[in-house]
């Protein structure tokens, strides 16, 4: 056998054992919503004390598949949530298990930031699908999330009311009045005191009830662009309402309806802009 021959084989053994021992990932096991109507269907859906004035959300994502250093979860720690690390480029860390917030990695779709989804696997990498829309994972509850477009880290509940293990995202910075532009086909809710002190807008589930028509038991029941609040000259003690811009002209009411300042110093204030509801 040549000298060279050998040589080459050497080098071959050396750089196979390279290989093997960077592609070894480390595995660290981290440290490990007072609104109308708390439950899950009523997003969250973020801590945010800079509360009056909302941003549209940003339908791009963080590169975060490429975090140099994998943060995994447990009690698995098969991928990571916050940085989102340990999945394929087009796939998302998810808690699968909400008994024990165990994690898997899911192929993603394509829907971006704010927009509808029924599942993880509508949504771009490295969102999660809950309240009816994409949005990030995030690590600290009642904290500002980091990503644009979103406001508060929320924790998401179980059918106990218990916060799920490892399950916390963020909320979409969206408008009350005009939901569109961020949630798609969805609603934009106002949280103005669900997660005191923060005040509070995210894309969730709209309903079918419309404005100043029959009773509603939450937001969630009413169409996007309405809120449902509890209103004495409503005969079932409650109704949903149009949001409206308080002292524009040409008014965004409809004719007898005054827009009116409905949440006070708790409004939205969208662009500038505070926030009221058409009333009578």
């Amino acid at each position: 056998m040549s000298l060279a021959f050998t040589s080459r084989v050497a080098a071959g053994a050396a750089c196979l054992l390279a290989i093997v021992a960077c592609s070894a990932a480390p595995q660290e096991v981290p440290d490990d919503l007072v609104g109308e109507n708390p439950q899950r269907s009523t997003k969250p859906p973020a801590k945010n004390n800079d509360t009056s004035e909302t941003k549209e959300a940003d339908a791009s994502v963080p590169d975060t598949q490429q975090a140099t250093t994998c943060k995994t979860v447990a009690p698995n720690n098969r991928c990571g949530l916050d940085p989102q690390c340990g999945c394929a480029a087009n796939e998302t860390c998810e808690v699968t298990n909400e008994s024990t917030g165990a994690t898997s990695c899911l192929t993603a779709g394509g829907a971006t930031l704010g927009r509808p989804c029924t599942q993880t696997g509508d949504c771009l990498a490295g969102l999660t699908c809950e309240y009816g829309a994409c949005r990030p994972y995030c690590t600290t509850p009642r904290s500002k999330c980091g990503t644009a477009g979103t406001g508060l880290c929320v924790e998401i509940m179980d059918g106990n009311s218990k916060p799920v293990t490892n399950k916390n995202v963020c909320t979409l910075n969206c408008d009350p009045r005009m939901p569109a532009g961020v949630c798609g086909t969805n609603a934009c809710h106002w949280f103005a005191d669900y997660y005191k002190p923060a005040k509070v807008s995210d894309c969730n589930f709209g309903g079918t009830t419309k404005a100043y028509d029959v009773k509603c038991e939450s937001t969630s029941d009413c169409v996007p662009g309405t809120a449902c609040i509890t209103w004495s000259k409503s005969r079932d003690g409650k109704e949903c309402q149009q949001w409206c811009r308080i002292g524009q002209a040409p008014s965004d009411c409809p004719a007898g309806f005054t827009c009116k300042d409905y949440y006070g110093a708790d409004a939205p204030v969208i662009s500038g802009v505070k926030e009221g509801l058409c009333q009578d």
